[in-house]
């Protein structure tokens, strides 16, 4: 068994740098009185959501092992906590903006921007892994960026 310290390393400093940035954001919250229970609820709910887009990826990678692709647990477990992760702060942020903004999101626009963004990273992880090329991941970043921009902006006929 070979040992990788660049993924030991990646992986470490990725979980301590991912932790002062959670500390120092909550710090800079409690400062500024951004801890309240909108704050709380937000979150909360963001986090509620996120378990069904972890539960549709379970669902893709389980439907992928069955139609007989070899997928390591390595490649498995970081796709979950992409998913989980990605999507906690996506749709935390949606909400954030949502609940701050005093034009209101139209949820039709929300849903389609999220649904853009969530099978464009499901396509391209799944080309990736049938060709073992994981640039193919790259070409996710212009639909997932079109499905923030449809997500976020908010509708002008309600706007006016």
């Amino acid at each position: 068994m070979e040992v990788s310290f660049g993924g030991i390393i990646g992986l470490y400093s990725g979980m301590i740098l991912g932790l002062f940035a959670w500390w120092f954001g909550r710090k800079q919250a409690r400062k500024n009185r951004g801890l309240d229970e909108l704050y709380f609820h937000i979150w909360q709910k963001a986090r509620s959501y996120s378990w069904y887009v972890t539960l549709g990826t379970l669902y893709v990678l389980f439907s992928l092992i069955l139609f007989g692709i070899e997928i390591s647990a390595a490649i498995v477990l970081s796709i979950l906590i992409i998913a989980h992760l990605g999507s906690w702060s996506i749709i935390g942020g949606v909400l954030s903006i949502n609940m701050s903004n005093p034009d209101l999101l139209e949820p039709s626009r929300v849903k389609l921007g999220i649904i853009i963004i969530a099978v464009s990273i499901i396509v391209f992880t799944i080309i990736s892994i049938l060709t073992n090329n994981w640039k193919f991941l790259l070409f996710s970043i212009l639909p997932n960026l079109i499905g923030v921009l449809i997500a976020l902006t908010p509708n002008k006929n309600n706007s006016e």
